[in-house]
């Protein structure tokens, strides 16, 4: 099955365009990881004829796949880096980034939880790579 998000979706919701380290192929690698975990939380019904939620919930859990990413990779680099308006600074960059992972994790879960399974429970994140790198 298809995922529900595009890159394009994914880049405008975070305003990821002008960031050389958010690659496509992170992209695809965020966008796959986050439709493995939508696909295991929403009941198979909502599959076929997919709510427009569950499509922002799926973009939004991408986006924190990959803000974590790119935190770890830029844990150590010192160039300046703006994302969506703002310029964090070298030792901000790691906090920020995850703070709005989480952030995008929360809701994402709160746009599901009427399409979710019984029992389903929420992954713990992971740090992904193209394989790459």
């Amino acid at each position: 099955m298809a995922p529900f998000t595009t890159e394009e979706a994914l880049r405008l919701k975070f305003q990821l365009d002008n960031l050389p380290e958010v690659t496509s192929a992170l992209i695809e690698t965020s966008i796959n990881h986050a439709h493995s975990i939508v696909t295991t939380w929403v009941r198979e019904t909502c599959l076929a004829e997919v709510p427009e939620p569950i499509v922002v919930a799926e973009t939004l859990l991408a986006g924190a796949a990959l803000l974590r990413s790119l935190s770890a990779r830029m844990a150590l680099d010192r160039r300046e880096v703006r994302l969506a308006g703002h310029q964090l600074e070298t030792g901000k960059r790691f906090p920020a980034l995850i703070a709005v992972a989480q952030a995008a994790e929360k809701e994402a879960l709160q746009l599901v939880t009427p399409w979710l399974r019984h029992g389903a429970a929420a992954e713990s994140p992971a740090l992904l790579t193209t394989g790459s790198e």
